[in-house]
């Protein structure tokens, strides 16, 4: 079996109801040379069969969680540049082939990030603001779980937090990446991003998220390094 230029890895739950729109999106790809690995993380519904029936790879994650899940799919991938997206997501036709080209036209970056288009008024306005916040915060560019990508070599150096309620899992990501090398972030490179978690119950996720970014940001002491930095 041939190894792949690209591994596309989905983190799932229960997305029956979702699942077929993102894998459908990776079947309209302008690069072909990708495998896709459905992480099942303990799924009570046909997510799995759904996911097969597209021609993915599924793979058990017994343990409960996004970063488990994540992690288990960036174990499984055999190729070298692993891309991730959520299972509720929908990516564009050239989506792979931009990620693809970004690397090799940038052999010194260990991973790149993209941007989320929020299905809200002024949500590109608002993801902005968000990315701009999060650039401040860290001192680099962060990685969006639906719309990133990053070295499998590099990733395999790094030891990520697996505790989903301790940290925000894109941002504890990012964090460990950029100590090995340049994160870029391709800020015209779009993925529809659903909202659904925040419609359930939106104040108290927009609160539980920036809890979780703040955690992230102070135990990795980005945040208090910067405040207390000299000016000049």
């Amino acid at each position: 079996m041939n190894t792949p230029k690209i591994s596309v890895v989905i983190p799932a739950y229960n997305e029956e109801q979702y699942i077929h729109r993102v894998l459908s999106s990776l079947q309209r790809q302008t690069f072909k040379d990708f495998e896709v690995i459905v992480v099942d993380n303990n799924c009570k519904d046909n997510t799995a069969k759904i996911a097969k029936s597209f021609g993915a790879r599924v793979v058990k994650e017994t343990t409960q969680g996004m970063i488990p899940a994540r992690e288990r799919g960036f174990q499984e991938a055999r190729a070298e540049i692993i891309l991730r997206t959520d299972a509720d997501t929908v990516v564009p036709p050239d989506w792979v082939e931009r990620i693809y080209n970004a690397f090799s036209t940038h052999p010194d970056v260990v991973a790149v990030g993209g941007n989320l288009d929020l299905p809200i008024p002024l949500g590109r306005f608002i993801i902005a603001w968000y990315n701009l916040s999060c650039r401040i915060a860290l001192g680099h560019p962060q990685l969006n779980g639906p719309n990133m990508a990053i070295r499998k070599s590099v990733w395999q150096k790094i030891s990520v937090c697996k505790d989903d309620r301790a940290v925000h899992e894109d941002i504890d990501l990012s964090l460990h990446m950029a100590t090995q090398g340049n994160i870029l972030f391709i800020h015209d490179l779009y993925v529809a991003y659903s909202m659904r978690r925040f419609s359930r119950a939106p104040l108290y996720t927009l609160f539980e998220y920036s809890l979780r970014q703040i955690k992230t940001i102070i135990v990795h002491k980005r945040m208090l390094s910067w405040m207390i930095a000299p000016r000049h």
